[in-house]
């Protein structure tokens, strides 16, 4: 019979994987490791130079300041309570530029036409 206090096991397939923005805030390459300061997050992402995934044979590195997206690896952040990129790669995605209908108007709503009608006239016996 298992235990009632440890938690049941996760499977990983059933995760919700989300792309996040950020920009390298540290990286050491003798050390193979660096940090991403994100915009979701007040800590710092740490990952690992293996995961890093350039964009061709002149993007081998990372840079400090370049804007990435990555991904959390959801269970190490469950099981060790710290944030850890799974996969980093640089993206021209800004950061922090927060979409509204003023500035990209393909996002407003569009009602129907006939969604505004007058109040019916039976209402209207004063």
């Amino acid at each position: 019979m298992p235990d009632s206090d440890s938690p049941a096991p996760i499977d990983p397939s059933l995760l919700i994987v989300r792309k996040r923005v950020g920009q390298i805030r540290h990286v050491d390459v003798d050390k193979k490791y660096g940090f991403i300061e994100a915009e979701d997050y007040r800590e710092d992402v740490f990952f690992h130079l293996s995961q890093w995934e350039g964009n061709g044979p002149r993007d081998t590195a990372p840079r400090r300041g370049q804007v990435v997206e990555f991904e959390i690896d959801e269970l190490h952040r469950r099981n060790e309570g710290k944030l850890r990129a799974k996969v980093v790669r640089p993206t021209k995605r800004p950061v922090g530029e927060k979409m509204s209908g003023y500035t990209d108007p393909h996002l407003m709503v569009k009602h129907h036409p006939k969604a505004r009608q007058t109040k019916p006239k039976w209402r209207n016996k004063d």
